[in-house]
């Protein structure tokens, strides 16, 4: 582990504890908040760094099971003709089934199954293990959490007292510009967009490098779910947004040129359109 940041706020407010993990070919980031009573046995942020030192190892399982990077996972061998989906382990198996009800909610547009050199779940992984450690640390005493894996964010309680976390939408060609802002308590904001791998993108229908969008964020309960919809709402667009249909307390945001298209309860219900300037 890299050394954390630790941020002491003063006498009768939060502190936070602050990490950076590089895995997965990424950076993970995370963001604890909180206060210890005074007869604790640990400082806050000494609790913090051993919860956060637990959330890390998983991550790195995550990558033993999952890299397409490494010959030596379950997924590698799976891509490789080695072994067969029965023989994937439990974990792995679970999240292959999440990704098999994924296709068919979106028609086929996100598909793990259609990527170059064999299935590759990453697009659903992120915002999955993103979810997992941010309950792994509430399971440890910390239930304000904010995780950050390249994107896709992962919210549990408070960023301050009385104050949800706010997660920024990034402008899809400005970097340091923010179109739009989510109130996130207990949910998850995934964002996938031109600007980061839109290039590589590929519509599983066509086979083609296309899609319709500029960028889509998509915010729910379910911080892996959002990954693979934003990933499959890239390509799809706005016709997309009938996925929504049966699943209450989702949101998205959709850019399009210079026009965004918003739907949901995270930015006041109803499909509209403003300028995206």
């Amino acid at each position: 582990m890299s050394r954390p940041q630790v941020t002491f706020a003063g006498p009768g407010t939060w502190e936070r504890f602050s990490h950076a993990e590089r895995v997965w070919g990424t950076v993970v980031t995370f963001d604890l908040r909180g206060s210890t009573s005074p007869d604790a046995p640990e400082t806050f942020a000494e609790a913090a760094q051993h919860a956060v030192a637990e959330a890390v190892s998983f991550l790195h399982d995550v990558d033993s099971w999952f890299s397409t990077y490494r010959v030596d996972t379950p997924i590698t061998a799976l891509r490789n003709g080695l072994l067969t989906a029965e023989d994937m382990p439990p974990v792995v198996g679970s999240v292959l089934d999440s990704c098999r009800w994924l296709r068919t909610l979106t028609n086929g547009v996100f598909d793990p199954w259609a990527a170059s050199g064999g299935v590759d779940p990453s697009g659903y992984v992120k915002g999955w293990a993103a979810d997992i450690a941010a309950d792994l640390l509430g399971g440890l005493g910390f239930d304000n959490v904010c995780i950050n894996a390249a994107g896709d964010v992962s919210c549990r309680g408070f960023q301050s007292p009385e104050q949800p976390w706010v997660v920024g939408i990034r402008h899809p060609a400005h970097a340091n510009q923010i179109v739009q802002t989510v109130v996130a308590l207990d949910e998850g904001v995934a964002t996938s967009g031109l600007y980061e791998r839109g290039a590589h993108v590929v519509d599983p229908r066509s086979g083609r490098h296309e899609v319709t969008l500029t960028s889509a964020s998509v915010v729910g309960p379910d911080c892996g779910m959002a990954d693979a919809l934003a990933t499959a709402l890239l390509v799809a667009g706005i016709d997309g947004l009938e996925w929504f249909a049966d699943l209450p307390g989702w949101s998205a945001y959709l850019v399009a040129g210079t026009e965004a298209h918003y739907f949901g309860v995270a930015f006041d219900s109803g499909l509209k359109v403003g300028a995206n300037n």
